[in-house]
């Protein structure tokens, strides 16, 4: 008798879970993937408003390539001091570029090349594009505003020189991949320094005739520097080697510290891009440690620039990021660790941060499109 009550007892529980789990599923449609695809609106390109209130003598402006909220909210908590925590103003960017018609095609994620026409001549474009408008038409950038003004211009990164974002402020070509191209356009572009990666762009016979032009060429930082010459160093046949391996051939900082004696003799100014621009190579890779190594060498950059400015208060220093990569967040593991997750292996539409310090800095305390960025420095440049 006691077996069977508790047999009437089990199917009576099983039918009223199964009743009311049917219930549930009559009364609360299940999520499905489709709930995850949103009609997107019509938006606004937000503009800076405030007014100047100080022209810098020359401009620092680095770009941390694929940088968003989630790569520094890791470096907050993997590397200690958080040297972005000394900049005066922040605010925040939208990044998409001008790809595709907004009611049937419009993209929300931009590309390197893209953005970092946006940053360096203001000007939003299609992705793949190299400081050239939507139809191919040049566009000009702040590095060649600054050498209109005489100026002293230099452009930096781990990555190629030629790669998508160094190459957007000193080439013009209609897709990213033309870096032997880039690398000719280089050549005789009169951008005072270059130093980088990529000397596989750029066959004997150009850095022959790129000397002959009036510069120097260096495979190594420590090389003595002739004074009065252009300077272009390429320490790597493709990007420098990672951070997290050890293996990297020079910092930034190092590559920072040899520009910034170059260009600021100048009673003109200077301009100088700064590129980190492999923390967006960890977001492709999907790798926590390699964005862990970049992000360290971003603050090891930054401390370095920010000193640099407290003893020269004339110039101007701007951080930001082309886009964000991988759709990083940070989530706690065990042991007091944290783990990181990825939404995936591209570039997102997530909003980037923007830091400044130094003569009219305060203007970037606001959400602005990326186009503003370059429409505001160049107007500094041009003291307009």
């Amino acid at each position: 008798m006691k077996i069977f009550f508790v047999a009437v007892l089990s199917m009576m529980f099983f039918s009223c879970s199964t009743a009311t789990l049917t219930s549930v599923a009559i009364d609360q449609k299940l999520p499905t993937k489709e709930d995850d695809i949103l009609e997107s609106k019509p938006h606004t390109n937000y503009t800076i408003k405030k007014e100047v209130d100080a022209y810098p003598e020359s401009i620092i402006f680095i770009i941390a390539d694929g940088t968003g909220v989630g790569q520094y909210t890791l470096s907050y908590y993997a590397n200690g001091e958080f040297a972005p925590a000394r900049f005066d103003h922040i605010g925040m960017v939208a990044t998409h570029p001008n790809d595709g018609e907004c009611a049937t095609s419009c993209k929300r994620v931009t590309d390197s090349a893209a953005s970092g026409t946006a940053l360096s001549a203001g000007q939003k474009t299609y992705n793949g594009a190299i400081a050239v408008d939507n139809d191919k038409n040049p566009v000009k950038t702040m590095l060649e505003w600054a050498q209109e003004k005489g100026m002293s211009t230099g452009l930096v990164a781990t990555s190629s020189v030629t790669h998508a974002t160094p190459a957007s402020f000193a080439a013009h070509v209609d897709y990213r991949k033309k870096e032997h191209e880039i690398a000719q356009q280089y050549a005789t572009a009169d951008v005072d320094v270059i130093l980088g990666g990529g000397k596989k762009f750029w066959p004997d016979s150009l850095i022959t005739f790129y000397e002959s032009q009036g510069a120097q060429f260096i495979e190594d930082i420590n090389t003595p520097l002739e004074e009065d010459k252009r300077l272009l160093g390429l320490f790597a046949d493709k990007g420098l080697s990672k951070v997290y391996e050890g293996t990297r051939e020079v910092s930034t900082t190092q590559m920072a510290k040899v520009a910034l004696s170059k260009l600021d003799k100048n009673e003109n100014g200077f301009f100088v891009m700064i590129e980190e621009s492999q923390v967006d190579w960890g977001g492709h890779s999907n790798n926590g440690q390699y964005i862990k190594g970049e992000m360290q060498s971003l603050n090891n950059l930054v401390n370095y620039i920010l000193d640099y400015q407290e003893n020269n208060p004339n110039v101007l220093v701007v951080l930001t990021a082309d886009h964000e990569c991988g759709g990083v967040a940070v989530h706690d593991s065990e042991g007091g660790d944290i783990e990181i997750r990825f939404t995936s292996d591209y570039h997102s539409a997530n909003f980037v941060p923007i830091f400044a310090t130094g003569p009219g800095a305060s203007v970037f305390d606001a959400f602005i499109d990326n186009t503003e960025i370059g429409k505001q420095l160049i107007k500094y440049i041009n003291k307009d």
